[in-house]
């Protein structure tokens, strides 16, 4: 081992210790999960094998393959980032000392990479302990490209812990990816909270990992998801899953309907299959309902709650939300398991607020013509 690469190793190893992820990934008053390193930008805690879960129902209710555009998502996402953010940018071929981002991807979970080798202007990176396929190779192509100025080919072989990245530069050009609209509020109006109790169970693994009550998490932010929602947008046809009709969202046009609703019913096939336990006794536990499966992991935060329609209907105020398809995916969820029966939902946006209806999917005259 050469000298640099052991004070690069020690280096690693000095940084991995001092990995205080709850200092980066501030809990806000609002649900959302603010990471303090990068303007604000809102993130979302998910388990790596639920995250990959829901990217499966996803494609199987749009009947699509997106692997490719999970990965052009997290390529723009990654490379807005580091224009954004000079501090992560790579410097220098030698891999082992891009020292911020090496530490980035273990602060996000997604693992490590490092150079292998290169022949005629094709280069092989190693992506090790990797938290998801497509958007790693994404993240690390987006960086290569940075580093020198020039779009690449990328294609990839892949095991169950490793990830071989071939990179080969193109004479293709694009623009640099612009902002994109999200669902933020003005973040002045609220503040980070006390959310330790929340971290107690993290314990930090090597090759870029953490975990928390043995499951292993990644960050995701909400500028990927949206990018990955425009990047499948114009290979999105006309579906009809069985659950289709039970998503309603006021103000959205129909293919970014389509992607939301098997996005949410993806979300919402999850959870019920995790058997979560939702107790509801009166109509204000909601809001506890919230802290736990939204609050938590940055998707968002209940307001108020009253009764909509009769026979256990809800509507929910949201200070915020992640991203709607998922919060309201996870929150019809949540209803179907307080009341054992399938619901459906209506979301809509009025000045600036967030509002979810949810009830029964079938009134009681239809369910018992049914039964």
């Amino acid at each position: 081992m050469s000298f640099i690469s052991l004070i690069s190793n020690l280096f690693k190893r000095s940084k991995n210790r001092n990995l205080d992820l709850s200092k980066r990934w501030l809990h806000y008053s609002n649900g959302l999960i603010i990471d303090s390193d990068n303007d604000g930008q809102i993130a979302w805690l998910v388990g790596s094998f639920w995250f990959e879960k829901w990217f499966l129902g996803l494609e199987e209710r749009l009947q699509l393959t997106l692997g490719r555009r999970l990965v052009q998502a997290s390529s723009e996402s990654a490379e807005f980032l580091l224009l954004s953010n000079k501090n992560l940018a790579p410097k220098g071929k030698d891999i082992d000392m891009w020292q911020s981002l090496i530490f980035d991807w273990h602060q996000r979970g997604l693992g490590t990479f490092s150079y292998y080798d290169e022949k005629d202007e094709e280069v092989n990176l190693l992506i090790n302990n990797y938290s998801n396929l497509h958007i790693t190779v994404g993240f690390l192509s987006a960086a290569w490209e940075s580093l020198r100025h020039q779009r690449h080919k990328c294609q990839w072989s892949d095991s169950e812990s490793n990830i071989m990245l071939t990179l080969k530069p193109i004479s293709d050009s694009f623009p640099n990816p612009t902002n994109v609209n999200n669902y933020i509020p003005d973040l002045s109006n609220y503040f980070p909270i006390d959310s330790s109790e929340w971290w107690d169970a993290l314990n930090i693994n090597s090759e870029g990992s953490w975990s928390l009550l043995n499951s292993r998490k990644m960050i995701i932010s909400d500028d990927l998801i949206i990018r990955f929602s425009q990047c499948s947008k114009p290979f999105v046809k006309e579906v009809n899953f069985s659950r289709l009709n039970d998503y309603t969202w006021d103000s959205v046009d129909s293919i970014d309907s389509i992607w939301w609703s098997a996005s949410a019913d993806s979300a919402r096939e999850i959870f019920i299959s995790e058997s979560s336990h939702i107790m509801i006794r009166d109509i204000e536990d909601w809001k506890q309902v919230g802290t736990k499966h939204l609050h938590k992991y940055g998707l968002g935060k209940i307001e108020d709650v009253k009764p909509f329609g009769g026979n256990d209907g809800i509507q929910i105020s949201l200070q915020s939300l992640f991203h709607p398809s998922i919060t309201c995916g996870i929150l019809l969820a949540c209803w179907e398991r307080a009341y054992g029966r399938n619901g459906k939902i209506i979301f809509s946006i009025e000045n600036n607020n967030f509002f979810v209806k949810i009830s029964p999917a079938l009134d009681i005259a239809e369910a018992d013509s049914q039964s």
